[in-house]
């Protein structure tokens, strides 16, 4: 396939007659006002010898059979009729060599009939016998007097060719005459998932003649006999009605080889978009990092504002630049031309694919981040950075120059989760049998489940960022505690307990992790089956499933992805721009270390630090997380369970995420705030001062009291 070697990929596409005809007389009806225009007629006089002299006409190369209906057609079908003329979509080949499709087992009566007794034989057997083919049969109508004959044909779907040539031979009719013409054809088996099943020939078919195929019906042969014996005995009893599926052409495309290499590009077109985004927003020597740290004078209110605005304005950039990369597949695999949107998810894969090719330089950029922090943090422990000025200088550009490439590496992160998302979408779609109904808006339950979505990155960005304010808190204040009961670290007689420190952290990393969790995994669960409650079952092929459940965990992913990725950027950004406005006055800038600037910058930074090293990063595999766990559940929330045990699992699942929920909204920091300075307040030589003074009450001033009164306040 690639580079032209190798077999090509080829996809099937099922015409209906209806659609063969929809060109054809959209293009001679779009004539007619321009004939009635050049004659200076009325529109409905414009006749059919003077369609016939149109370039248009002569384009379509119809022959004499076909000519005369496609003209009377134009002047039958309205425009609307037209318009419903839609393609056939979701049907899929079925090879009844391999297949386990249920439609292999539909019951056929068997051609020809050797006893009394219909025989039926399954679907499968049928076209495995390369019996049944698909055959051309032209009738002649003569009629009396000087009109010429009238020549139509006809396609029909046979078990026995050779019957059916002698039926025609045995009963000869003087006025309509009968022959096979051409070759028997051996149809190709097309199914959808609601057990819908069409023939397909490779010969083109007139769109103006019948074509039918073989009658089944949708039981068994098993089934049939038995009902067929019942019968015998009960003449009332019911049988499953005989439907024959349409013989229809069926268009084969090659998909040329250098395509899939374009979606791949556009890949690598992405990258490079998000570098230059990350790079313009976070990087010390462009504009929007220059203008946070150059409001920094005016305290961190400024630099929160500012940073927070261009943070917003980069993660719409992020998007519109995905949406680019993603919408190049549909241009280079249109639907409408490849028969569904299978290869154009193919080609937003390869997209994602692209994106990956840079995996190496990503990870190289990843690790420089942590490697310059850690660089500076040692330099300055070392006392090396007293009185060096260029030393220092040097260190905090290199860190700098981190923080860029770190905020670079999770632009990176989330976009492959945006892409996977969108690639895994449409396998949701099959698994939860939502392939032909989709995902309508204006239905309720998809709507409210967009809603619930779109919610949950901020309730999992709030957890881990209560998760971080908590932990901080512990070790700051386990430090300061150090620091009172051994006076000795300060004056560096005596050396402080680091393990507890790394204790605190560990134990807090592992034990925050279990409310987001636990929030990836329940809130869809309750949402596939809590909307599942109480919703009767459709019939999908044959079978019941409750795909309301489904539907609404489609909308809850969309609203997932959407909202993650605009809120992963946000973060991450706006904590990469104040981290480096930071660096940017620690390296000279409006005053530099230990100005009003700078201590403004620290503040700014230490919001921005839970934003671009925890919430931000953990929202990519948050979308990943659900995406998985929505694809494992789509083939169990369709299941018609009844209401007690969509209740249970609901119930658990809310269970849990109350749970999780309450976990992440433990204790509370102003409390413990004031504990801590209750205890600090008790020991001798410490501050007696509460951190919080209580409000003193002050009298109220209304519009009766006087001027003196006023003063006594």
């Amino acid at each position: 396939m690639m580079g032209g070697t190798g077999t090509p990929i080829q996809t099937t596409r099922l015409v209906s007659g209806a659609e063969m005809i929809k060109d054809k007389i959209t293009a001679l009806k779009a004539e007619i006002p321009k004939l009635a225009a050049e004659k200076k007629i009325a529109e409905y006089t414009v006749t059919d010898d003077d369609l016939k002299a149109t370039d248009a006409f002569k384009a379509l190369k119809l022959n004499a059979t076909n000519e005369g209906q496609v003209l009377g057609l134009v002047r039958q079908i309205t425009p609307e009729q037209l318009e419903a003329i839609k393609p056939e979509e979701g049907f899929r080949i079925v090879d009844p060599k391999t297949s386990d499709s249920k439609v292999l087992d539909y019951a056929v009566l068997k051609e020809p009939q050797t006893g009394t007794d219909p025989e039926f034989i399954t679907l499968k057997e049928a076209l495995n016998s390369g019996k049944y083919k698909v055959v051309q049969v032209k009738e002649t109508i003569t009629q009396a007097g000087p009109t010429p004959a009238i020549e139509t044909s006809r396609f029909t779907m046979t078990g026995d060719v050779d019957g059916l040539k002698k039926s025609m031979t045995a009963n000869p009719n003087p006025s309509m005459k009968q022959e096979v013409v051409g070759d028997p054809v051996l149809p190709i088996l097309f199914a959808k998932e609601n057990g819908e099943i069409r023939f397909g020939v490779p010969a083109e078919i007139s769109a103006f003649t019948a074509a039918t195929g073989i009658g089944f019906f949708k039981e068994t042969p098993t089934a049939m006999k038995a009902l067929f014996e019942k019968m015998e005995t009960d003449p009332q009893t019911r049988t499953p009605t005989r439907e024959s599926g349409q013989v229809m052409t069926y268009e084969q495309k090659v998909v040329p080889w250098y395509m899939f290499f374009a979606a791949i590009f556009f890949g690598l077109i992405m990258a490079f978009i998000i570098e230059w985004l990350t790079d313009y927003y976070v990087s010390t020597h462009k504009k929007p990092v220059k203008e946070v740290a150059g409001v920094s004078s005016a305290g961190p209110a400024p630099m929160i504002i500012q940073g927070f605005a261009y943070a917003a304005e980069s993660s719409v950039f992020m998007v519109f630049g995905i949406v680019v990369a993603l919408m190049a597949p549909l241009f280079f695999f249109p639907p409408a031309l490849y028969g569904g949107y299978i290869l154009s998810f193919y080609g937003v894969a390869l997209v994602g694919l692209g994106l990956l090719t840079t995996t190496g330089y990503v990870l190289a950029m990843d690790t420089f981040g942590p490697i310059s922090d850690n660089a500076q943090g040692v330099f300055e422990m070392s006392g090396d950075g007293h009185g060096n000025e260029y030393g220092s200088k040097a260190v905090q550009r290199l860190d700098a120059a981190g923080n860029t490439t770190k905020a670079l590496t999770k632009g990176f992160a989330i976009a492959t989760a945006v892409v996977a998302a969108v690639a895994l979408f449409h396998s949701y779609l099959e698994d939860a049998k939502l392939g032909q109904l989709g995902l309508r808006l204006d239905l309720p339950e998809i709507f409210l489940g967009l809603l619930i979505g779109a919610a949950a990155p901020y309730l999992f960005s709030a957890s881990t960022i209560n998760a971080v304010g908590r932990a901080a808190f512990q070790l700051i204040n386990e430090v300061r505690r150090q620091f009172r009961n051994d006076p000795g670290i300060m004056e560096g007689t005596s050396k402080p307990d680091y393990g507890a420190c790394v204790g605190i952290v560990t134990a807090a990393a592992q034990k925050e992790l279990l409310s987001p969790g636990i929030l990836a995994i329940a809130l869809p669960v309750a949402v596939a089956f809590g909307f599942s409650i109480g919703k009767a079952p459709v019939n999908v092929g044959g079978e019941l499933y409750n795909l309301t459940g489904a539907q609404a965990l489609g909308g809850f992913l969309a609203g997932a992805i959407v909202s993650g990725q605009l809120m992963a950027v946000l973060l991450a950004n706006s904590g990469g721009m104040w981290d480096n406005a930071k660096k940017l006055i620690e390296d000279g800038l409006y005053g530099g270390k230990g100005t009003e600037a700078h201590k403004a910058a620290i503040v700014c930074d230490t919001v921005g630090d839970p934003f671009k090293d925890t919430a931000g990063p953990a929202l990519n595999p948050l979308i990943k997380v659900m995406n998985l766990v929505a694809l494992l559940l789509a083939p169990i929330i369709i299941r018609p369970f009844n209401n007690t045990v969509l209740c249970v699992i609901t119930g658990i699942a809310l269970a849990l995420l109350a749970f999780a929920i309450y976990t992440s909204k433990k204790g509370s920091l102003s409390e413990d705030l004031q504990r801590v300075a209750g205890e600090v307040g008790s020991i001798p030589g410490g501050p007696v001062k509460p951190a919080i003074e209580e409000s003193k009450p002050q009298q109220r001033i209304t519009v009766d009291d006087n001027e003196n009164d006023a003063d006594k306040v």
